[in-house]
């Protein structure tokens, strides 16, 4: 039987070669991604590149290439984007999306199972907490997450970041991340289910349970988090249609199946 770490290091290796591979646009024109709000709650501000200042509405197509996103005390919002991933920023925070570049495809190549080509995006985390849900990406495809504290690059994967004045916390509940400290290119992997806390006194790496204690109410939360993201991704298709071309997807609500099951307002009957 070949050693778990050993087989684990082999996934390390790939997953490297995979994220330095994703870091080439190999000649393709890539198009603004988009992205779609599933949920938002309170008064959620969102800053466009010119500096035009709005509060976030449910359903409303969002350009993420040189926005940002504020969130207040009790506020959040969830995003589904068109490579297939989902986001959730969390209460007190700010979100800036450097960029979020896409390659267009045409309808033959949609999947739900997959991100058809690939995509692009940097995230910069200045305070708070920021939830991803990328575990269907291209292999050749980019989610960088830059802190104060260094950068994360995932492909495939599923966590939460945590940055406040104290701490950073990285928490990795699907995949593998590679982190970079400020100013350094060694890269340190960090596969779920773990959690890598940094603060002045150090570094610590802790294996995460599967279920969080009752008493554990961070990590409950942060479950109950990650959660809500991966649902934000599965209420909504991206869906390019066939007439357009190569082009990037557009999005269509999935309706929730209880919705299904409502008794209809003006109920009909048919007599023989």
């Amino acid at each position: 039987m070949v050693p778990r770490s050993r087989i684990l290091f082999v996934s390390c290796l790939i997953f490297s070669a995979a994220i330095r591979l994703a870091g080439e646009d190999y000649g393709y024109e890539l198009n603004d991604g988009l992205a779609i709000i599933t949920t938002t709650k309170g008064e959620v501000s969102i800053t466009a590149g010119d500096g035009r200042k709005r509060e976030a509405e449910l359903h409303a197509v969002e350009t993420l290439s040189g926005t940002e996103i504020t969130t207040g005390t009790n506020d959040h919002i969830f995003l589904s984007l068109s490579n297939g991933s989902a986001l959730g920023v969390y209460e007190n925070t700010r979100v800036r999306f450097e960029s979020y570049r896409q390659r267009p495809f045409p309808s033959e190549k949609q999947s739900t199972e997959h991100e058809p080509t690939f995509s692009r995006m940097t995230v910069q985390l200045t305070e708070g907490s920021l939830t991803f849900s990328a575990e269907h990406l291209s292999p050749l495809s980019q989610l960088v997450i830059q802190l104060p504290i260094g950068r994360i690059e995932a492909n495939k994967a599923s966590g939460r970041l945590i940055y406040n004045e104290e701490e950073a916390v990285i928490t990795i509940t699907g995949g593998i991340v590679s982190y970079y400290s400020p100013g350094s290119e060694e890269e340190n992997f960090i596969h779920a289910p773990n959690q890598l806390r940094l603060n002045q006194e150090g570094a610590e790496l802790k294996r995460m349970a599967k279920e969080p204690s009752e008493s554990d109410s961070s990590a409950t939360l942060t479950k109950l988090l990650i959660d809500a993201t991966h649902h934000a991704k599965e209420r909504v298709l991206f869906r390019v249609r066939p007439e357009s071309g190569a082009a990037i997807p557009r999005p269509v609500l999935v309706a929730d199946p209880e919705a299904l099951l409502k008794e209809s307002p003006r109920p009909y009957s048919y007599q023989n």
